[in-house]
């Protein structure tokens, strides 16, 4: 219907306009019925479209918040930029999806059949080839409960508020409406916005907390969680402006991630008790403090950390550190006695650490099963020398990583007190010729993995209880060996096929 400049709308359940570019005006039959009645409603790609009865803009019938589409289920209005929109969100109880793009005065809104609410462009689903930042989003500077006015608040638990540019003010008193929110986060809003005052228990369902790209500061992160009794998990991504983090209020976090805040030098976690998992990626914290309750602790790209203390982290099962080529002190290893898997990769600074720990009576590390390292020096480390429990030991060379031919006797002698090993690994290394002359003495072993060291053309004696040899992308001469060395006993998988 590309002609058609006005229609006459009865009253009906399901209202569907698509592709008019000439519709300019709506009447309805009966407006009262019309509104009472509709369950559905669908206006897109109608550019001329000003005048719409149900609207209240044509003048016949002002339609407040509380009586607007009450049986509404359904919503949808793209690309109407004339139409004028009197309210953000229906009245209705029983909506479960409103989809509103392109629309005057009001900026992107979703709302998914699931209990999700997006305000702006998602950029997870956002077209790439498109501006994120959607120019009706540029208009919102205060987020407050107009837009929030949702008439089922308990079906709303996750509130996404993203790309809005020039956002500055949220309003507690809106978020408050939602009572059963969970989820919230704000995505690429960089510039600083602030709370109002917030009335109490204000977030009082809240578990999860989401904050990435925006300008936020700390004295505005600080009023969320004190009014987030119940929060569990806290993501902090690329926030410049974020110098400290005091988590005294967040007595029921579990899980706190930090990534690319570059600014942060200042982390307490003293009160946060119920901790579990902790992560940092590349901020400019200097001294880290573990806790009783930490079960994870992951260190990435952190060049400033100094100082890394783990006495009270009596219950710390995986622990990696990444990229961190300043620690001069990692104090506790002794308290580490649930440690099952650590990898430790790029940090120079920990070889001297590592080595200057005493030699204990009693086992360091019991429990350690995986440990991943990414340079044959650590195995002549008092510290590799104590594992007398490991299971599995992945060599991994990050880049170029060392020319060494082969391992130094110390190396080698380190590798083969690891009489406990039943998996070991050798991958990325292009100058490595020769595996462990004594690789046969390790008596446990049962899975030998050689990735990617295309130098090694032959293999040494094999232990008697090995299992399984794998190969991936090594030279012909030692896929041809390793062919030979198949048998009934020795399952042999050469780039990820096996070969009996």
């Amino acid at each position: 219907m590309p002609k058609v400049k006005e229609v006459s709308i009865p009253s009906l359940e399901e209202l569907v306009l698509i592709k008019m570019p000439k519709l300019k005006r709506c009447s309805c039959i009966s407006l009262r019925d019309l509104n009472s009645c509709l369950r559905v409603l669908t206006i897109e790609k109608c550019p001329a479209l000003k005048v719409f009865d149900l609207f209240g803009n044509g003048h016949k019938l002002n339609i407040k918040q509380k009586s607007w589409l009450p049986r509404l289920c359904e919503l949808t209005l793209k690309n109407c930029r004339l139409l004028v929109v009197p309210h953000p969100l229906p009245s209705s109880s029983t909506v479960s999806k409103i989809s509103m793009r392109g629309v005057s005065k009001f900026p992107i809104i979703e709302v998914s059949s699931f209990g999700s609410l997006t305000i702006g462009e998602n950029p997870e689903v956002y077209d790439s080839d498109e501006d994120p930042f959607d120019k009706s989003a540029d208009n919102l500077s205060v987020l407050d409960g107009n837009i929030l006015a949702f008439h089922n608040p308990r079906f709303l638990t996750e509130l996404i508020i993203s790309c809005c540019q020039n956002l500055t003010s949220i309003s507690f008193k809106g978020l408050s409406q939602l009572v059963s929110l969970k989820k919230l986060r704000i995505l690429h809003c960089p510039g600083p916005f602030s709370f109002d005052v917030p009335p109490d228990h204000a977030l009082p369902s809240l578990e999860h907390l989401g904050i990435f790209s925006c300008g936020i500061a700390w004295e505005c992160l600080s009023l969320i969680l004190q009014h987030a009794p119940a929060l569990m998990e806290l993501d902090l991504c690329r926030c410049p402006k974020l110098e400290s983090l005091q988590l005294n209020s967040c007595t029921t976090l579990q899980k706190l991630s930090i990534q690319n805040c570059e600014s942060l030098g200042t982390l307490e976690l003293h009160s946060c008790t119920a901790l579990e998992e902790l992560v940092i990626f590349g901020s400019a914290v200097c001294v880290l403090e573990g806790s009783e309750s930490l079960r994870k602790l992951h260190v990435y790209d952190n060049p400033y950390l100094k100082s890394l203390h783990l006495y009270s982290c009596t219950e710390l099962k995986e622990l990696d550190i990444f990229c961190c080529t300043s620690p001069s002190t990692i104090e506790g290893f002794q308290s580490l006695g649930s440690l099952r898997s650590l990898r430790l990769r790029n940090c120079c600074g920990l070889h001297s650490c590592l080595e200057s720990l005493p030699v204990q009576d009693y086992e360091l590390c019991p429990q350690l099963g995986v440990l991943e390292i990414d340079e044959f020096s650590f195995l002549a480390t008092s510290f590799c020398r104590q594992l007398t429990s490991l299971q599995s030991l992945v060599i991994h060379c990050r880049g170029e990583g060392t020319k060494a031919a082969r391992l130094t006797d110390d190396q080698e002698r380190g590798l083969l007190l690891l009489d406990s090993l039943a998996q070991l690994q050798f991958e990325n290394y292009k100058h490595l010729k020769y595996l462990p002359a004594g690789l046969h003495r390790l008596r446990s072993l049962q899975v030998l993995l050689i990735s990617n060291c295309p130098s090694i053309s032959e293999l040494p004696d094999l232990p008697p209880s090995l299992q399984e040899l794998r190969i991936i992308y090594v030279c012909e001469e030692l896929k041809q060996q390793s062919k030979l060395r198949a048998s009934s006993k020795l399952k042999v998988r050469i780039d990820y096929e096996y070969v009996n």
